[in-house]
């Protein structure tokens, strides 16, 4: 049997500018007004399309390359999701830019990470207007439950 060519399997639409333009209008109104309708609306919007997770550095042995992660102030786990590769490129210092590289996955793919290791929330979009979401809101996103305003007012 022979496996699919990954061009085969990789839409049109999604290439090395990929914007996640509906997680992106979602967070920009979740900012503008921090409320459980809004984060409702984010974390659905997150349901859908991709999302970019860092794989920058050195493959493994396996010649694999590694997810990037980050350490909250406490030391925890911390896995950066961007809606955009433009959002990844924001936070790598222009003289080490050369040396970038992003994945851009389906967007559930990108949240299972998640349960990968005992990452205690997701940062999106890292640098100036990012956001911390506990795991267990982005467990949501990866649920196939509704995610209203009233249940997560409910689940706090």
């Amino acid at each position: 049997m022979t496996e699919p060519h990954e061009a085969e399997s990789i839409p049109e639409d999604v290439h090395a500018d990929y914007v996640n333009e509906a997680a992106q209008a979602a967070l920009a109104a979740f900012q503008a007004s921090p409320d459980y309708e809004h984060l409702a609306v984010f974390l659905n919007a997150l349901r859908e399309g991709y999302l970019v997770v860092d794989v920058t550095g050195e493959p493994s042995k396996k010649k694999r390359h590694r997810i990037r992660t980050i350490r909250s102030t406490k030391g925890q786990l911390v896995l950066p999701l961007f809606t955009s590769m433009d959002e990844l490129r924001e936070v790598v210092p222009a003289e080490r830019r050369h040396m970038m590289r992003g994945a851009v996955m389906p967007a559930r793919d990108a949240l299972a990470f998640i349960g990968a290791d005992r990452f205690v929330a997701a940062e999106f979009n890292k640098g100036p207007a990012s956001l911390v979401l506990l795991r267990k809101y982005v467990a949501l996103a990866l649920g196939e439950d509704e995610i209203t305003a009233a249940s997560l007012e409910a689940a706090k």
